[in-house]
């Protein structure tokens, strides 16, 4: 569900298993929009609540084709087969969506001030803050003003953010006309997800994302730091106002 709708706060449900491993109880519901650990993004967080108890959400995973829900207790009683009500912790959600679009932005913000295609050699997304790992000789450090300069310039353009999902040949087409490649996708991909601001960049990604560029709000630039020879490391937030 939270492909459909990555706005989606509250839903409703039935229990189709509850699991107990290693003091952490896990739930498999028949839906959910509760967005699991990966495609570059945290899991989120919430409650699942039934008639006669509950349990607080602190993990989600993918787990062979299913999304589990795991939590350290359950309040009351949940049992197969109950209807349930899962509510994401929406303030959580909304922040990934707008670290994770501003990521995005903010690899092509740093190419363009660059004036070349450098790499993007690794990146990390959490609530408060990003990073990306670019494919750089030199110290980053003197263009960071101007790299938070044309990234809030493309936030007040309110681009949009469009999300498809194309034949594997025609997103490497696609994606190499922002600089990115599909090289860490296994082969047996054969339909992509593509993930674009609009004419500022597009690349494949499994995550959730806001539906317009104004939604971040600003995006500060942190810090610099070097990995070794060849590698610097950008830190950056979106801020709210």
């Amino acid at each position: 569900m939270y492909y459909y709708d990555a706005y989606l706060k509250e839903f409703y449900a039935e229990i189709l298993k509850i699991t107990r491993h290693d003091n952490r109880y896990g739930v498999l519901l028949e839906c959910t929009a509760f967005y699991p650990l990966g495609g570059g993004q945290p899991a989120d967080r919430g409650v699942i609540k039934g008639k006669h108890g509950e349990i607080r959400v602190s993990d989600v995973r993918m787990e062979k084709g299913a999304v589990g829900h795991f939590g350290d207790e359950i309040s009351g009683q949940l049992a197969e087969g109950d209807h349930v009500k899962g509510i994401i912790d929406w303030t959580r959600r909304f922040e990934l969506m707008r670290i994770h679009t501003a990521a995005h932005l903010m690899s092509e913000a740093v190419r363009k001030v660059v004036g070349s295609p450098l790499a993007i050699v690794g990146s990390g997304i959490d609530v408060d803050k990003a990073r990306l790992d670019l494919g750089y000789d030199r110290s980053i450090g003197p263009l960071l003003l101007e790299i938070e300069k044309v990234a809030n310039q493309v936030v007040k353009e309110n681009r949009q953010v469009e999300i498809k999902i194309i034949p594997r040949e025609e997103a490497e087409n696609y994606v190499a006309k922002f600089h990115e490649s599909l090289k860490i996708l296994p082969p047996q991909v054969q339909k992509v997800r593509i993930v674009e601001i609009k004419d500022w960049h597009a690349c494949a990604c499994g995550g959730i994302h806001v539906k317009a560029t104004g939604e971040i709000d600003a995006i500060k630039v942190l810090r610099r730091i070097s990995k070794g020879k060849g590698v610097e490391r950008l830190e950056f937030t979106a801020k709210t106002s």
